[in-house]
């Protein structure tokens, strides 16, 4: 089940690659903070997001994050031209395993 189902104050730091939120663990009352690195998990491939790369921030502009949609500007691989608006639903691949944010 995507995380944002079972998290509250889903936000991204101001580094616009660490994901935090409230998250519910499986007894369904408490809650935990977690925290995962984003760029751990989503890379940069010629101007789109690619689960299972990783460092999209180091080439990333304008990074936002509206629900679980995140959204930047990237550079494609000559460095040079942007490909604006390129997103990436993060609950496609992040979920919450206990309390946990997790890369699946």
């Amino acid at each position: 089940m995507s995380f944002q189902a079972t998290s509250t104050d889903i936000t991204l730091d101001s580094d616009h690659h660490t994901l935090r939120a409230k998250c519910v663990k499986s007894d369904g009352r408490t809650t935990q903070d977690s925290t995962l690195d984003l760029d751990t998990c989503i890379g940069n491939i010629n101007g789109d997001f690619q689960w299972g790369k990783k460092d999209y921030s180091l080439t990333a502009k304008n990074v936002a994050l509206d629900g679980d949609e995140l959204s930047a500007d990237l550079t494609k691989e000559d460095g040079t031209t942007i490909r604006t608006g390129a997103v990436i639903h993060l609950g496609d691949r992040i979920e919450n395993d206990n309390g946990t944010l997790k890369f699946t």
